[in-house]
């Protein structure tokens, strides 16, 4: 009786995944163990040929062999290179891109929250939110989130004629309502979801319990400095700042820290570390908002 139980349990969390991100699955460890289930459960049901229609977007045959990734990252490298072109002052040259990446700005903002009672699903708010790779996806991210606004916001400041219609007004709000529900109690943010529990877990699983993650907290702060959050509330600003402050090594370095998650490298939190915490910090300061 308790294995049956569990095994409800089980599979329900497996297809409120399954359906609340268009069968992609969190990431490509995740997406695995969902296809197996759904196929155990049943291999002629629809939901395990929907499971069978995304695998490209998660596996490819090379030279070499079958290949996996976690996850795309389409917004991510969206919103690096749009920001690289407009620094570069290269927007006429490049308006028919700059047209395009717009409209893949838009159409990857998450619309709407996840399904049904959410919060039973250990589920948090996602409207309004960009995600790693696509609307697809569905799973909110602090940093992603982040770039996903700083964009949204520079477009908006285009002219229409090049860049196309900007967002509504209300999705940018929604962006940074989703930012500040992920700010913990200590002042930082985390990368998916807000803290739950304790820090004594961190022993035995890769939760991020009440530790900041120092890049996360400063890409949220710099996408809050430039959405004007300062203007209406600057309180989750300084104690992002004072955190990032506080965490600042004697040597003037800030602590390298690693994510441990099977979907996610530590590498890139090791390459950016030195330069966007003492940026944000910069930007906060150089907008009056310390």
């Amino acid at each position: 009786m308790l294995r049956e139980k569990a095994l409800k349990a089980a599979i329900g969390h497996v297809r409120y995944e399954d359906e609340n991100t268009r069968y992609l699955c969190i990431g490509g460890v995740e997406k695995v163990l969902c296809l197996l289930a759904r196929w155990v459960e049943d291999p002629n049901s629809e939901a395990y040929k929907l499971h069978l229609a995304r695998l490209p977007d998660n596996y490819w045959v090379a030279e070499d062999g079958l290949k996996l990734q976690s996850f795309g990252s389409q917004m991510w490298d969206a919103g690096f290179a749009i920001q690289a072109i407009l620094s570069c002052n290269l927007n006429e040259e490049y308006g028919s891109t700059l047209r395009k990446s717009h409209e893949f700005v838009k159409a990857s903002q998450v619309r709407e929250n996840p399904s049904g009672d959410f919060k039973a699903m250990y589920r948090h708010i996602s409207k309004g939110a960009w995600t790693f790779s696509m609307q697809d996806h569905g799973w909110q991210v602090s940093d992603c989130t982040a770039e996903g606004l700083k964009v949204a916001l520079l477009f908006s400041q285009m002219s229409q004629d090049l860049v196309g219609e900007k967002m509504e007004t209300d999705r940018f709000y929604d962006a940074v309502n989703v930012i500040l529900s992920l700010q913990s109690s200590n002042g930082g943010f985390p990368a998916w979801e807000p803290q739950r529990a304790y820090r004594w877990l961190e022993v035995w699983t890769s939760i991020e319990g009440n530790r900041a993650n120092l890049v996360q907290t400063a890409w949220a702060l710099l996408s809050l400095i430039d959405a004007g959050q300062a203007e209406i509330d600057p309180t989750p600003i300084h104690r992002g700042v004072r955190v990032l402050i506080n965490a600042q090594m004697e040597d003037g370095d800030f602590p390298q820290q690693v994510n441990s998650s099977p979907n996610v490298k530590a590498g890139m939190g090791h390459c950016i570390r030195f330069w966007y915490d003492p940026w944000s910090g910069h930007t906060s300061s150089s907008k009056g908002s310390i």
